[in-house]
């Protein structure tokens, strides 16, 4: 049987390396299997990946042995739990066998203490991460001062909701239909086929129903990339501000975005330092 694009005889026998390192990393107890007396080897046996992935033990031999066999997306991802595999190990696997790597993260991926420390950093300047559907799941104590993150429900905590459905983002934002155009946008380019999953229809479908501008933009079909920028403020308690914006994608989880902003004026600078520096002794 053919195997798929991708897989020829280099990249398999990288495959046929990486399983069996994964392999020889986990210590039996873990996956609640006896270590006994009789391994020669660490690790796990090819047979106990097998059973714990539902495989069959000679397609598995096969697959390590770097063989060019068939291999399904479903597979991959039993045979990735089996062997407890992080995000990017996933990927690899993925990439390895010819497959585009899953969307591991959901709504409410996870945000590491090293990230959040990265945004603690930024301060006194806002710095966020936004998931897949742009929801905020972590932010500092600048970019809380200037949204109000920690105010709103959870479920609303979404650029997307916060740029059509609070009201008062219509007077804080300079140039509001031609922000809310590029974000929207941008959005659509990001999503591409996931804009089918359920959780992105949720989103989408709320959007529609509560917000007539938000439909009208939606329509234009109008698709851009966007990965840096400015926006000017109005903000009811800070006043007049000014910030560009670059953002990132995370490497180990490519669902999450981190969104640095710097002040484009001394005058925004003096405010968020302000700001923050109040906070911290409030």
């Amino acid at each position: 049987m053919p195997a798929y694009p991708g897989t020829d005889a280099a990249t398999r026998i990288e495959l046929s390396g990486f399983l069996k390192s994964r392999r020889a990393r986990i210590s039996p107890p873990i996956v609640g299997l006896k270590n006994g007396n009789r391994r020669r080897t660490p690790g796990l046996r090819r047979e106990e990946v097998a059973d714990l992935a539902g495989v069959g033990l000679t397609w598995y031999t096969w697959l390590e042995q770097g063989r060019d066999i068939r291999v399904s997306p479903h597979v991959l991802g039993a045979i990735a739990r089996a062997l407890q595999l992080e995000p990017s190990e996933r990927a690899h696997l993925f990439r390895l066998a010819g497959h585009p790597p899953p969307v591991t993260e959901r709504l409410a991926a996870a945000v590491s203490p090293r990230l959040q420390r990265i945004l603690d950093a930024w301060d006194p300047f806002p710095a966020q991460i936004a998931g897949r559907r742009r929801d905020i799941l972590a932010w500092n104590t600048a970019s809380d001062a200037i949204y109000g993150w920690s105010r709103m429900p959870e479920h609303q905590r979404n650029t997307l909701c916060w740029a059509f459905l609070v009201p008062e983002t219509r007077r804080v934002l300079f140039d509001w239909e031609h922000e809310c155009a590029l974000a929207v946008a941008a959005f659509r380019a990001d999503a591409g086929r996931d804009l089918v999953e359920p959780d992105y229809q949720e989103l989408i479908t709320d959007l529609l129903r509560n917000s007539t501008d938000f439909a009208a933009i939606w329509a234009q079909q109008d698709v851009r990339g966007r990965q840096e920028g400015r926006k000017r403020l109005q903000h009811p308690e800070l006043g007049r501000l000014d910030l560009e914006f670059t953002i990132f994608q995370v490497a180990e989880q490519p669902s999450l975005r981190l969104y640095l902003y710097t002040p484009g004026d001394s005058g925004t600078e003096t405010k968020l330092r302000e700001t923050v520096k109040s906070a911290a002794t409030a």
